[in-house]
């Protein structure tokens, strides 16, 4: 936050304004929807293994990245790449 603050040009609580007026979400919860977000179009279009799309969203582990994503999605990555992958 306090990286991202400084190249807006803004304080970290402006910073945590800003990004909670603009989605509704708190900068955490809004990086987090953006990391699943990601991990679902990596899961649909690429053959990554859950471990490293994990790794390539940002979680530092694919234990807390599976929670997460089926808390957010309602499946498994593994459950939302069967439905919802190109092949």
């Amino acid at each position: 936050m306090q990286r991202m603050a400084a190249e807006a040009g803004v304080s970290q609580r402006g910073l945590h304004r800003h990004i909670l007026n603009a989605t509704g979400l708190s900068p955490g919860e809004w990086l987090v929807t953006e990391r699943i977000a990601r991990a679902r179009d990596l899961l649909e279009e690429t053959g990554l293994s859950v471990e490293q799309v994990a790794c390539a969203v940002g979680f530092g582990s694919a234990a807390a990245f599976r929670e997460r994503f089926r808390r957010v999605v309602g499946l498994t990555p593994r459950a939302y790449r069967v439905s919802f992958g190109t092949g």
